[in-house]
């Protein structure tokens, strides 16, 4: 099976997953969003009279001018909101989903075009992997930094920024670095005691057997969906 052909499946399965659990009918409601009912019970849930606090402290009323905001929301017929409202519908969203993994796929196939015929690389694994061993130190590490920099990343450094100022997030990366510093020892090792292996999980394979390399493949595959 081509590589195009697995990326076109693959992007099928998940937009029909997302259809199924996201209820859509498939038909043109599916791009229209109507107003949504919200129930007395929850409006009377969100819109209480007393501050939200942590346990252990008495309950206050709310202030005069959090009174004067719900009745300004209310003034005229207008319907009171509980949380944000959805600017485009189901369908919409759904097209505007494969219209940019298609959209990303063609990119991706025009890079591999591009590699084959104009740089004649090679279409290998090695060659995907690594570039064939001629990836230079500056794109290892832009590498590393935008691999490392994921969405735990930034909400961890804001939380931390909000809590002991700029030192907040120096520091933590200062002590995420530490974990880098060891991995290219290990990467030495690795590439030194199993220099045809690409991944970690071939390695995994190699040493521990192919049902911990099925545990390791199922952490992957869900750490590269966060």
């Amino acid at each position: 099976m081509k590589m195009g052909d697995c990326s076109f499946g693959k992007m099928f399965l998940v937009v029909l997953l997302a259809v199924i659990h996201c209820n859509a009918k498939g038909d043109f409601g599916d791009f229209e969003h109507g107003d949504a009912v919200i129930s007395p019970e929850t409006i009377a849930k969100h819109y209480t009279e007393t501050m939200v606090q942590s346990a252990g402290k008495e309950e206050q009323r709310c202030s005069e001018n959090v009174f004067k905001a719900r009745a300004a929301a209310k003034a005229n017929g207008k319907k009171p909101s509980v949380g944000v409202k959805p600017t485009v519908g189901l369908g919409a969203a759904l097209l505007i989903f494969l219209g940019v993994g298609i959209f990303a796929v063609c990119i991706a196939q025009a890079f591999q075009q591009v590699r084959k015929h104009v740089y004649h690389d090679a279409d290998n694994l090695d060659t995907a992997f690594d570039a064939g061993g001629k990836v230079s130190i500056g794109l290892t590490a832009t590498t590393i930094v935008s691999q490392w920099t994921w969405s735990a990343t930034l909400l961890q450094s804001s939380t931390v920024a909000s809590k002991y100022g700029i030192s907040g997030p120096y520091w933590y990366a200062g002590g995420a670095t530490i974990q880098i510093i060891i991995f290219s020892i290990l990467s030495i090792m690795l590439k030194t005691r199993a220099p045809g292996a690409k991944t970690f999980l071939q390695v995994i394979k190699a040493r521990f057997g192919k049902r911990t390399h099925l545990v390791f493949c199922t952490f992957a595959f869900f750490t590269n969906l966060i």
